[in-house]
């Protein structure tokens, strides 16, 4: 509310900045409390004159659904929706309340958990779209703004209850350790917190620059680091073969500490090999190699060369697409095209023919993506997003599908960047779906006809 109040003030106050402020609330399903908060924002929107969108979700249910903790689960949610209000709200930044004591519990929560330099800098003020104005001021800081400007707020009292780990740091271990150690400590892990991203930063630059002098792939595009990349120390080396592993597991916290050791331990001697979670690390003379594990990708050895040996023949180049335009795609002899409605030919609006081969998105929405739409075959790092549900991986999409290994790397994906938002015959994303409202750009998916012209109806 805080946050809220200030924003609203900054955009009255700076009217010819032409800035525009939309709140956003999640009521997560849980608390009884949660109806009287969602009418507190509403009636506070109301009297700011402010745009307010609400979302209502079953929380644990979607935690139970995905294997994660409440939290985990939750906090993807919320982030995933609030990007999706972004988009459509035309928003380029995205506002939270994290204070001084949310970044003092973090960095508590993570050094308990033996974290590095990248956990331990803590939260971030700014990070891509996302930005932090009180993260320096203290609760008590917060809550005497509440008071010198009237403003109604609501308590979570679930916080209160000892019953998460980073409700036990916020409620016990940091009372004591101000108590009897240092009551200013909450500023002082705000101040390490500072320092240590400042070196992360630096380090992020480093390695990025590191990266792009030993990556390496081999003929079917294996991620590789040429051998040299032993002699780099260990605060790169360590970071770059995260980094690897990263693009192959899809697991954003990459590596623990224990494997990391491991392949740095083996001083990039030649015939080195391990078994790790989700990926095989191997050593040869010309690098160090990252590869899907047999079991991750639900394969034998001898199956994932014939995939490989197959993905060569059946991938084709990105093809970028065009309103009003067909295009071949050769090795499937398919044509894809891309038209708004009053652009199709008698013979393609009777889109009822073609079934599951065409997928209808909203012109103003995919007019607000922030890359262009473009026909490919599956990469690492594809995934796509689902009213109520968030992010799925690729593959965990082909899973539910019962999408075979081999059909897998045929299908044409329609994407904007790592974003599917079509899988012609098997399913469409939630993003940019049109309503009755909205300009529509159908998307169809059609055999070749011979000799056609392909940029021509």
């Amino acid at each position: 509310m805080a946050l809220s109040h200030i924003l609203w003030r900054y955009v009255r106050e700076e009217r010819l900045r032409g800035i525009s402020l939309v709140l956003t609330h999640v009521h997560h399903g849980v608390r009884k409390e949660s109806d009287d908060e969602v009418h507190l924002v509403q009636n506070m929107a109301a009297i700011w004159e402010t745009p307010c969108i609400v979302h209502r979700f079953d929380a644990k249910g979607y935690a139970k659904t995905m294997g994660q903790s409440f939290q985990e689960a939750a906090r993807e949610w919320r982030y995933t929706r609030w990007k999706e209000d972004m988009r459509q709200e035309g928003c380029t930044l995205l506002a939270t309340a994290h204070h001084l004591g949310d970044q003092a519990e973090t960095i508590l929560y993570r050094l308990l958990r033996g974290s590095g330099t990248a956990g331990l800098a803590g939260i971030y003020p700014s990070k891509d779209s996302i930005i932090r104005p009180l993260l320096t001021f203290g609760k008590t800081d917060i809550l005497n703004y509440c008071a010198q400007e009237a403003l109604p707020y609501a308590l979570d009292r679930s916080n209160e209850e000892p019953v998460y780990i980073r409700n036990r740091i916020r409620l016990e271990l940091l009372p004591e350790l101000e108590k009897e150690y240092n009551p200013r400590l909450q500023e002082a892990l705000g101040r390490t917190g500072e320092l240590l991203r400042w070196d992360e930063e630096y380090l992020a630059r480093q390695v990025e620059v590191a990266w792009k002098h030993y990556h390496i792939t081999d003929s079917v595009g294996t991620i590789g680091l040429s051998r040299n990349v032993f002699t780099e120390p260990a605060a790169i080396l360590s970071r770059l073969l995260r980094s690897a592993a990263m693009l192959i597991t899809q697991e954003p916290r990459g590596l623990g500490f224990t494997y990391v050791a491991k392949i740095i331990g083996s001083k990039g001697r030649s015939g080195w090999r391990q078994d790790l979670p989700g990926l095989t690390v191997e050593i040869s003379d010309e690098g160090i190699w990252f590869r899907c594990s047999a079991g991750h990708i639900e394969k034998t050895d001898d199956a994932v060369k014939n995939h490989d040996q197959e993905m060569l023949k059946l991938a084709f180049p990105a093809i970028a697409l065009e309103v009003g335009c067909w295009s071949e795609i050769p090795s499937l002899k398919l044509e894809i095209g891309l038209f708004e409605e009053g652009e199709l030919s008698p013979v393609d609006a009777n889109l009822d023919r073609l079934k599951n081969k065409v997928a209808v998105f909203s012109r103003d929405l995919l007019g607000r993506l922030p890359d262009q739409l473009v026909c490919r075959t599956r990469r690492q790092g594809d995934r796509m997003w689902f009213q109520g549900v968030g992010h799925k991986s690729l593959k965990k999409v082909f899973q539910e599908e019962n999408i075979s290994i081999k059909v897998r790397s045929e299908l044409p994906l329609i994407t904007s960047g790592a974003e599917v938002l079509w899988i012609p015959g098997v399913r469409q994303s939630g993003l940019c779906q049109p309503t009755q409202t909205t300009g529509r750009v159908y998307c169809i998916l059609r055999s070749q006809a011979p000799g056609s012209n392909l940029n021509s109806l």
